[in-house]
């Protein structure tokens, strides 16, 4: 009897049972589920972490374009159609037209007549050589700034005559062939994340 007993302890010491096999495999798989896990959530950060800082870093790049354009863009004078001498400078609330040089990237020296709008959800600008006896000369190219775009609003400050007795205040259009603004306001949004709001100063400089 006492042989039988300590054979049999033997032989439980050689091998697991079933119950412990079924354990340990339970154990097993619920740590490969929390590692499986883990490693999704840290890829899935990772990816998210790069996807913001591309967007972070384009926001940055269109943001310096458009106040480098914007600041450097000049007071010129064309004629109009009523021949009467007429400042060169659209602004609507989805669009804005100027005169200025162009990056060296994009056009060769000069100045151009730039034009940035918004174009089935694509923030757009289109430019050609300013020529001041035929605004539409030359061949019109375009390049693409943003994608994606949700809601876009350009405003104006400043006053539209030389003589306007009213303080300068912000206008969602600017219907003045006088003068330029002063100041530039861009409010946009990407998708649905809006981008901090662009303010920019236009320089008088010498008027051509």
């Amino acid at each position: 009897m006492a042989a039988t007993v300590k054979d049999r302890w033997q032989r439980r010491q050689i091998g697991f049972t079933l119950l412990e096999l079924v354990v340990a495999i339970t154990l097993m798989g619920l740590v490969l589920v929390v590692l499986y896990s883990g490693l999704r959530l840290g890829l899935n950060s990772w990816e998210g972490g790069e996807q913001r800082a591309e967007a972070i870093n384009r926001q940055r790049l269109v943001a310096e374009f458009l106040r480098r354009q914007l600041a450097q863009s000049m007071t010129v004078y064309q004629s109009n159609d009523q021949q009467e001498k007429a400042v060169a400078f659209v602004g609507q609330p989805d669009s804005i037209e100027f005169v200025a040089p162009m990056l060296a990237q994009l056009g060769q020296g000069g100045l151009y007549r730039v034009r940035i709008e918004l174009v089935n959800n694509r923030l757009q600008v289109h430019f050609r050589p300013y020529l001041p006896r035929n605004p539409n000369a030359g061949e019109e190219q375009e390049s693409v700034l943003v994608e994606g775009v949700s809601a876009l609003e350009w405003a104006y400050f400043g006053p539209e005559r030389d003589d306007a007795t009213e303080p300068p205040r912000w206008r969602s259009d600017w219907a003045s062939s006088a003068r330029r603004p002063l100041l530039v306001r861009l409010n946009l949004a990407v998708r649905g994340e809006p981008w901090p709001d662009l303010v920019v100063a236009l320089a008088e400089g010498p008027r051509r």
